[in-house]
């Protein structure tokens, strides 16, 4: 509940947003908590708050480090061991990072537009091969086992029934499930 001293706070918060690759969450999780152990000694320091969302595009963090004063605030941010712990964990970042600084009572940030931004899409050969695994060996199978049941249809006719039943499953299931499961190996340049 907000009261009547926290609205007279003059203190200082400074806002990161990033989004990071689903595997290298659990690693910015942990520089975070040596980023939030090194605070603890700078002078006015308060809190680090961190929140974390799963997604499908990345996890996002959302980090407001909270200080008593806006001068400690920017002592901090000017000091070398900031740029030097926020930036390992920046670098994990796979899109746009926003910042953002409030002062006083103000405990509103503004919208963080650059999150949404999706990451870089796997490289052109990787997306091929998923694609060649996903279709090759389910057009063997289906041209094989529908073999007794379309033989008799003339040829237009038994690609057709083999192309609606291949996209369908390539689409609902065959893909999906390896984008997943080769989801580190598709997104590492």
């Amino acid at each position: 509940m907000l009261d009547a001293k926290m609205l007279d706070d003059a203190g200082s918060s400074f806002l990161v947003a990033l989004r990071v690759r689903l595997a290298d969450a659990d690693t910015c999780a942990e520089r975070l908590a040596r980023l939030n152990d090194r605070l603890a000694a700078a002078p006015g320091f308060r809190s680090l708050d961190v929140i974390r969302r799963d997604g499908g595009l990345g996890t996002d963090f959302f980090v407001v480090a909270r200080f008593d004063t806006m001068s400690d605030l920017e002592a901090w941010r000017a000091s070398p061991d900031r740029s030097a712990l926020l930036g390992d964990v920046e670098a994990l970042s796979i899109s746009d990072i926003s910042r953002q600084q409030m002062a006083g009572s103000n405990i509103w940030f503004d919208p963080v537009v650059s999150l949404p931004s999706p990451p870089r899409p796997p490289l052109f050969w990787k997306r091929w091969l998923v694609s060649f695994v996903a279709v090759y060996p389910a057009l063997i199978l289906l041209v094989t086992a529908l073999a007794p049941v379309t033989a008799p249809l003339p040829e237009a006719l038994r690609l057709l029934v083999i192309a609606v039943i291949l996209t369908g499953l390539t689409t609902a299931f065959i893909v999906p499930w390896l984008t997943r499961t080769l989801s580190d190996w598709l997104h590492r340049r």
